[in-house]
């Protein structure tokens, strides 16, 4: 019984670093488009662009915030929103009216 209760933790364990990985990855294609975004201007700049936005919206949406440079020379990048910053950054639905 032991065995089966540290397999369960295991796979608890594996299943909430789940999204932090995925969230990882994203901020790596996220990276690679803003890289190849900079390029001169080519069908292939324009459309890595539109994926970094795209993949900018996936980190906001998964509760990623910008983090900008401090100086001249620091590099920016993503980083976790503190739970205040992911409420506003997350766009208010209005309610629907009872019927």
């Amino acid at each position: 019984m032991s065995s089966l209760r540290s397999l369960l933790a295991l796979a608890l364990l594996v299943a909430g670093a789940a999204p932090v990985l995925a969230a990882e990855d994203t901020v790596a294609r996220w990276q690679r488009a803003d890289a190849a975004c900079g390029l001169p201007s080519s069908p292939l700049a324009e459309q890595a662009c539109e994926d970094r936005d795209r993949y900018a919206a996936a980190l906001r949406r998964q509760g990623w915030c910008e983090a900008r440079a401090t100086t001249d020379y620091d590099h920016w990048g993503w980083r976790r929103c503190a739970p205040a910053a992911t409420a506003r950054a997350t766009p208010r639905r209005r309610a629907r009216p009872h019927a």
